[in-house]
This record gives C-alpha cells, structure tokens and sequence, in this order.
C-alpha cells in the first residue's frame, strides 16, 4: 500500500540490511533445553483454557480443534504458506482474550482465558505440524525465561531471552517445516532459533546487524504468493519495508522493498496470517488512538497489502496482541 489516504505509490527497492548474513553457528545465553514448567504465572493455564473453550462463541464461533482453537468452518483450513490463526490479547491489568477469526476480516466476540500476563512480555504462536492452524504458543517470562505450551507439551526452554527486545515467529524461516523464531538483541542484531516438532530450539544462528532502526517488526506466512514466510519492519521515518523470505536459514532474506511511508501513526503492527480466509496472509496495524486496521494480502512482493479496513475502536488497552 502507498500512502494512507489509499493512493498507490511508486516501490524503491533498496539495498541490503547493513551487513551480510552471517553462517556459523553462535551460543547464546538463552539455552534451548526443555525443563519442568515452574510453578507461578504460565502460559499453559490460558493454553488449556482456550482448548476447552465452548464449542460455539458468541455470534456462532467456530468448533474448537484439539491444541487451540480453528480460526474458521470446519471444513475451512488454512496451509502452513498462510496459517489461519485467531488473535491473543493481553491487556495491561494482565488479563489475556481470545478473539476468534470470523473469516471476513474481523473477529468475534471476546472470550476471557486467564490473568496473571502483566508476568509475560512477548508472545508468538506457532504452527508446528504445518496443517495451516496454530498448535502451540511461546512466551517470555519477565525474568527472561522461555516458555514452549502447545500440542507437544509445555516445557520451559531456558533463560537469557530478556537480552532481545523483539521475540516472534513468521513461520518456517528454515525450511524444516516447524515455525522458526527470530530475535532481535538491543544492538540491533536479529538471530534466528530453529524449531523442533517437540517445541525445542536449536542454537541460535546469526541473521545480522542493523536491525535497531526498525521500532516495529512483524509477519505471519507468506506476503508474496511463493510459499516462503516473510516479514515486514517499520522503520522510524515510518516507511514500510518488506523482506522476501527465502527459505535458508543461512541467508533468510532477500534485499528489501519499500512498501510506502506514514506508517508512524501506528503503535502496533500484528502478522496475524490470513484472517479473511481469501489464502492470503494478512496483517493487523493498531493506529495511536486504539482504533485497530486489516490490511490484506494481495500476494505482490512491491506492494503486498490492499487499502486498509476498518475493524473497530478500544484496542489500545492491550500491550500484547499475538
């Protein structure tokens, strides 16, 4: 999309993010073996709770699957190129909803699930088996923990995650088939984990430097119709850039392509996959006054969003949206 009164604009396509994609394998402080779930605030309570949720929401919301919840009819799937997932929100008194994809673009009514997450400070959800549905979920404590609850158990996966300030996964980076994280330290360089069906990640691997001009990073699937997961990042002049994926987690991305400027007067840039059900992944943008946008997925590299769509106002009381 071009500017945000609907205009289109051109594309520039610019050059590589500030140093080449390195290949060696790193260690890191965040280890990747499982553990027992500590007792306190855990992302597995909300986890079960969404998986008993009640079989029809309000305003007739979809059949709950076993893991999470579907996001659509029952015979309405997603693919693993565009995961049809649910939205996860958190509000600031630490109190987490579900809201339910209606397949047109918006959502249903809330369903509350737990509190206790003011505890956690990033959240992602994944789709490990690859069928198109989320299946398990990521959390970082506030001490820094990694939490894995899902389909393949809930374990804890190691500590040191408070060293990043960006933590969530597009999808599968790798090409393994399991949705890979990427985390951003606070010099600005992104590390990619690769996942495990059992939820496990390996040790990190080096994306590269530069990354901290971005205030927003963000993608759910694949943006540009050749089945690999990309991204997009917000920098702090408010353009948009997109990021091919390409499939190697040795050299994730391609060079980046401008989408369009003004995007500063949104706080909150969620890949929520393909939330109308056209096949295409979408994503949401909250504007500074609460009011929350879609903008779907078209499938072109140099403009990979339709004009935005309204989806209502009362957002801004969530400070994790997932």
């Amino acid at each position: 999309m071009g500017n945000l009164s609907g205009r289109k604009r051109g594309r520039a396509l610019s050059g590589l993010v500030t140093a080449a994609i390195a290949t060696a394998l790193v260690g890191t402080a965040a280890a990747t073996a499982s553990a027992d779930v500590p007792a306190g605030p855990s992302a597995a309570k909300a986890h079960q709770r969404a998986e008993s949720a009640p079989k029809h929401a309000p305003q007739k919301a979809a059949k709950p699957r076993a893991g999470l919840l579907r996001s659509a009819a029952a015979d309405d799937k997603g693919t693993a190129a565009a995961p049809q997932f649910d939205l996860y929100a958190a509000d600031r008194d630490g109190l987490v909803y579900l809201y339910m994809a209606n397949g047109h673009g918006g959502f249903k009514d809330a369903w509350f699930l737990d509190s206790g997450w003011q505890n956690f400070t990033e959240a992602t959800q994944v789709d490990h088996d690859r069928n198109g549905e989320s299946d398990g979920w990521y959390v970082r404590h506030a001490d820094g923990q990694l939490e894995y609850t899902g389909e393949a158990g809930n374990k804890m996966i190691g500590g040191g995650w408070n060293a990043y300030d960006r933590v969530f996964s597009p999808g599968d980076l790798g090409g393994a088939g399991e949705s890979d994280l990427l985390a951003r330290d606070k010099s600005g360089v992104m590390w990619i984990y690769l996942a495990r069906p059992d939820g496990t990640l390996t040790d990190r691997y080096r994306v590269g430097p530069g990354w901290d001009q971005y205030t927003d990073i963000t993608g759910r699937g694949d943006l540009n119709g050749d089945g690999k997961a990309d991204i997009v990042a917000k920098d702090r002049n408010g353009d948009l850039w997109f990021y091919k994926g390409t499939g190697d987690y040795k050299d994730p991305f391609e060079s980046r392509v401008k989408v369009g400027g003004g995007w500063n007067m949104f706080d909150k840039l969620v890949g929520v996959g393909d939330l109308d059900h056209d096949g295409r992944s979408d994503m949401l943008a909250r504007d500074k006054s609460g009011v929350l946008w879609l903008y779907k997925g078209n499938g072109n590299q140099n403009d990979p969003f339709e004009n935005r769509t309204k989806i209502g106002g009362g957002w801004d009381k969530f400070n994790l949206m997932f």
